[in-house]
């Protein structure tokens, strides 16, 4: 009784394989027999001269006249420009409330740049338009078993 079962469990295996096999076949065939229609060859329109794009409004700084401003970088953080990686400086200080030119007031980043001149940067501005490239990292001691 047990090789009866095996032999119907068995043939009806070969079977699915056979079926699948010749599906497989008669849809490969239907591909290949269908012919590849002529695309057209047509020669491009000129381009119109493009036409002088002004540079988008500065976005307006989200950070200025809040002093709960959550800072993303850190004091001693390299900096560069996102758009051309550029060297900005490490960050040598935050400022929650500096006095703006314009006469704003907002946090800032205190960045000294490589010719060691320091300026100041909208925290807002400064974070959409760098990165950082290196993060100083602060020496602690080795996690060690306490002395008894």
């Amino acid at each position: 009784m047990a090789s009866f079962r095996l032999k119907v469990l068995v043939g009806s295996l070969l079977g699915l394989v056979l079926v699948t096999l010749a599906t497989a076949l008669l849809i490969r065939s239907a591909r290949e027999a269908r012919p590849v229609p002529e695309i057209p060859v047509v020669a491009a329109p000129e381009p119109a001269p493009a036409a002088a794009v002004p540079d988008p409004a500065p976005r307006p700084s989200r950070s200025k006249g809040h002093s709960d401003w959550t800072f993303f970088f850190r004091a001693g953080d390299t900096l560069s420009r996102m758009a051309d990686g550029v060297p900005l400086g490490v960050v040598t200080r935050l400022d929650r409330s500096h006095l703006f030119p314009d006469g704003s007031v907002g946090p800032a980043y205190v960045v000294r740049s490589v010719e060691q001149q320091e300026a100041v940067f909208d925290a807002d501005e400064l974070e959409r338009s760098a990165r950082i490239e290196a993060i100083r990292e602060i020496a602690r001691p080795p996690i060690g078993t306490r002395p008894k």
